[in-house]
């Protein structure tokens, strides 16, 4: 009898720990769901939030005197180039390096300074070669590169002023390197451009509006590199005075 007394006593202890054990493991579990979602609510709330905007606002500021006078600096050696001046070309050079030094730590934006200073780089060998045609055509490139970045500023000259101005000089650069695939590509954006600039124009100067017109006209209806080169001369000389409308 105490025998079966102490039987059924081991057994209810037994039970008795089992389901306490039981208890204490469904504890934890709801515990750790818990905890978990918990965690996974913070994560989704994270990831939900945009992130900082990283890039400054600067259209209302003026483009930084690093940036105007790389741009400057990079038609000087253009000029220099063209009329084989090269000891000219190299001082410029030299200056235009020192500026975009500079252009380094006044824009924020990493990806345009690298574009620039891969085109810098490229026209510094092209100087070192006394290559006529690579030093124009990278001058140029550098030209190209500064207006691009100057849109992120307040300009007083709306910006395809000055890429008229860029694409007068490419059709120079190919008809010079008598490259038809290029001086049509150039005559298309020749035409692009100034038709995103004309409304601006016409509201200064219908008269300039209508010189510009059959400038653009000419370029297109160019057949040989001597056409293209003429007109180049043409169309650069009359952005000047499209320059002047704005100041």
């Amino acid at each position: 009898m105490n025998k079966e007394i102490a039987t059924r006593g081991s057994r209810d202890w037994w039970n008795t720990t089992a389901l306490a054990v039981v208890v204490v493991i469904a504890f934890l579990m709801i515990w750790l769901n818990a905890c978990s979602s918990s965690s996974q609510s913070k994560m989704s709330n994270t990831a939900a939030k945009p992130a900082a905007a990283s890039s400054v606002n600067t259209a209302g500021a003026s483009v930084p005197t690093s940036l105007a006078n790389a741009g400057e600096y990079g038609e000087n050696v253009y000029d220099y180039a063209k009329a084989n001046d090269w000891k000219n070309a190299e001082v410029k050079l030299a200056a235009l390096k020192d500026a975009v030094k500079n252009v380094s730590t006044d824009v924020k934006e990493s990806a345009a300074v690298n574009l620039l200073d891969t085109s810098v780089t490229a026209l510094n060998r092209a100087v070192t070669a006394k290559n006529q045609q690579a030093t124009m055509r990278e001058a140029n490139q550098v030209t190209l590169d500064v207006a691009n970045m100057s849109t992120a500023y307040k300009l007083s000259t709306p910006v395809e002023v000055t890429k008229l101005d860029y694409y007068g000089r490419e059709l120079e650069v190919w008809a010079q390197g008598k490259d038809a695939n290029k001086l049509q590509e150039s005559a298309r954006d020749t035409r692009q451009t100034w038709a995103s600039l004309r409304p601006s124009i016409e509201t200064h100067s219908a008269t300039e509006a209508k010189k510009f017109d059959t400038l653009v006209a000419q370029v297109e209806s160019a057949k040989t590199p001597e056409n293209y080169a003429r007109v180049a001369t043409l169309v650069l000389n009359e952005v000047d005075n499209l320059e002047k409308l704005f100041h």
